[in-house]
């Protein structure tokens, strides 16, 4: 199992919950958080206009990613306390099935992964005393 995280999407009236993968080898250029084509749509993020092109090698090739200059306003939910809102760079790209968080975005959302292989983490306020588990992914 790997480390993921229920979160909240929003940019203007849209909203996306998802449960997202919290990836510290994806080395972003800031806080990051990569998403499917369809995912940055439902936010209303237009691929034509205000975005960086990137080729990236994957797996199966060379993948054009779309990097957003406007942010999208996250937060990790849970059910016992409130979260901060902290504000992410939007990346979108064909070649990823799921929401993935950059090493920046999760510092900036404030988690600390305890246990990869497990899905256990907490929040860097937390330490010592909450260990939380993985939500799964839909």
């Amino acid at each position: 199992m790997t480390t993921w995280l229920r979160i909240v999407m929003r940019r203007e009236n849209n909203e996306v919950i998802t449960c997202a993968l919290a990836n510290t080898g994806f080395e972003g250029l800031g806080p990051d958080i990569l998403m499917p084509i369809n995912v940055a749509q439902r936010l209303g993020l237009n691929l034509l206009g205000g975005t960086e092109v990137y080729a990236i090698r994957t797996a199966s090739g060379v993948a054009p990613i779309y990097r957003f200059r406007e942010s999208v306003s996250v937060r990790v939910l849970v059910n016992d306390r409130d979260t901060p809102i902290v504000r992410l760079i939007p990346i979108a790209s064909e070649s990823v099935d799921y929401v993935i968080l950059s090493d920046k975005a999760l510092t900036e959302l404030g988690i600390v992964i305890i246990d990869a292989s497990n899905g256990i983490w907490y929040f860097r306020d937390e330490l010592g005393r909450v260990f939380r588990t993985s939500c799964t992914p839909d």
